[in-house]
């Protein structure tokens, strides 16, 4: 016998169904860096340049200002927002389309941002720690010889640590009041506040009370770990094989692991009860607390596992080309949805007329031509700037990534 069901009662059971999480898709590069506040906006940056602030799963601000990575992010108060990168500069936004503040810091690539004074403090890779609140000329620390790995806001002051193997302390003035020797170098630091968590290029993770004391160490991998996490007794660990340990907050040991399948992953943060992973596959990935997908997990694959050497060899073709229809042209088109395409046919790209007379369809076999033959010999009087792949074996490793990476 068939149940038939009201449609007014059909209705109320739909409303009342959760919607479907999302994962957080916006950027055409890896995910360097993620944060969250209390009120759960989620900020983030990536290799493509860009730095994002989202409304759920939509990208309520895109702001755009460095030139290179965006390595830090920071939620600050009254909405405001910091961003730090490859440039070494540090800007900080409200809400209109240009930062409020913004200047060159460091020398090198910012590593991290930590709230500070009212203001906040910058790490650069040279060494040195800027506290700068976006208006009088930014008071500096010589905090470690090289760079600074780590820099989290600590019970009033600041915890750092770099790759002289030293763990430092600095109080509400910036003044040094600890310092901890360590046996191997932090790729990355987090704290909840009442402790510190340093995780190691040898898979190693290592708890450390405020008096340098070591609480708790474990070997969570074989693999570097890349990125931790850690907010009111929540622990993450990400890895460079894409793998995520959800932790026990004292014992560390783990409880639930997660195959993101994005390649490294560089960011993690929690918000609004859950965990968001950033990687090279350019998404954030949502997950329950118990490590279950509340997006589409790691359905997709990261090209750059795919086919590594094919990655390497795009570098070249991504100074022209993006692979995402929404990063859009750069000097070429975008390569979304190359293969099967004729050629000079991605709307919206002033194409050459050279270019558009040519009888070609993109294809393994003739992208493959195109860098075996060079664009002068295989689409003469294009714009195409001449580039030949010699190696057969690039040029089908290039092919693969392109397969994955476009699609």
């Amino acid at each position: 016998m068939r149940l038939r069901i009201p449609i007014w009662l059909a209705v109320l059971l739909v409303a009342a169904l959760p919607a479907a999480a999302q994962d957080l898709e916006g950027h055409g590069g890896p995910v360097r860096a993620l944060a969250a506040d209390a009120q759960g906006r989620v900020i983030s940056g990536s290799f493509d340049t860009r730095s994002i602030v989202w409304d759920g799963a939509t990208a309520r601000q895109i702001m755009r200002y460095h030139e290179g990575a965006v390595t830090a992010v920071l939620p600050l108060a009254q909405g405001r927002t910091a961003t730090g990168g490859q440039d070494g500069r540090v800007a900080i936004w409200g809400l209109s389309p240009e930062p409020l503040y913004a200047a060159v810091l460091h020398p090198l690539p910012v590593g991290a941002l930590a709230p500070f004074a009212g203001g906040l403090a910058s790490a650069g890779w040279e060494g040195r720690i800027a506290l700068w609140d976006g208006g009088a000329p930014p008071r500096y620390i010589d905090a470690h010889e090289g760079q600074i790995t780590g820099l989290v806001a600590f019970q009033g002051g600041l915890a750092s640590v770099g790759a002289d193997l030293r763990l430092r302390l600095w109080n509400a003035q910036g003044t040094l009041v600890s310092q901890l020797d360590l046996v191997e170098p932090a790729a990355a630091l987090a704290t909840d506040d009442t402790a510190l968590l340093l995780a190691s290029a040898s898979g190693t993770l290592r708890r450390i009370g405020p008096d340098g004391t070591t609480l708790r160490e474990v070997a969570i991998s074989t693999r570097p770990l890349l990125s931790v996490a850690q907010v009111e007794g929540r622990i993450a660990v990400g890895s460079i094989d894409g793998t995520v340990w959800l932790l026990d907050p004292l014992t560390l040991e783990p409880q639930a692991m997660i195959q993101t399948g994005q390649g490294p992953v560089w960011a993690l943060a929690f918000a609004q009860g859950a965990l968001l992973t950033g990687g090279n596959d350019g998404m954030i990935r949502r997950w329950t607390l118990e490590g279950k997908p509340l997006g589409t997990g790691g359905d997709t694959t990261d090209p750059t596992l795919v086919s590594p050497r094919g990655a390497q060899v795009f570098r070249a073709c991504s100074v022209c080309h993006t692979l995402t229809p929404e990063d859009g042209a750069r000097a070429g088109p975008t390569l979304h949805g190359i293969f099967g395409r004729p050629v000079a046919s991605a709307q919206g790209y002033p194409y050459s007329e050279a270019l558009g007379a040519l009888d070609i369809v993109w294809t393994a076999q003739t992208v493959s031509e195109l860098f075996e033959l060079g664009p002068d010999a295989y689409t003469p009087g294009s714009r195409m700037p001449e580039q030949r792949i010699p190696s057969a074996a690039d040029r089908r490793a290039l092919i693969t990534f392109l397969e994955t990476a476009t699609r």
